[in-house]
């Protein structure tokens, strides 16, 4: 639908930190061409000018692309938070009981 899809994925990369390329492509061109085909867009550059400047386009845009999955647990720092702080005093109070 779009040309220059390339460039849009280094765009979108530089303005979100999401990397397209760690999807796979037909799928989410087509997901991402939809969601601009909804917009006055008209190419990826328009669509991409249309994200720098509306706050909401881009909160959209971010939310359709990405599933907001907690990285708690993926987390490391997290992990040694609880190891070290929550778990023994955890342990320690429901010994007193």
């Amino acid at each position: 639908m779009f040309e220059n899809y390339e460039k849009f994925k280094k765009d979108v990369l530089n303005l979100t930190k999401i990397d397209l390329n760690c999807y796979k492509e037909k799928q989410m061109k087509r997901r991402i061409d939809t969601l601009i085909g909804k917009t006055a867009a008209k190419s990826y550059d328009q669509y991409v000018s249309l994200l720098k400047n509306d706050k909401a386009v881009l909160e959209q845009f971010v939310n359709f692309l990405t599933i907001n999955v907690s990285e708690f647990y993926r987390n490391p720092d997290q992990w040694a938070i609880l190891d070290k702080k929550v778990f023994p005093e955890l342990i320690k109070n429901s010994v007193k009981t």
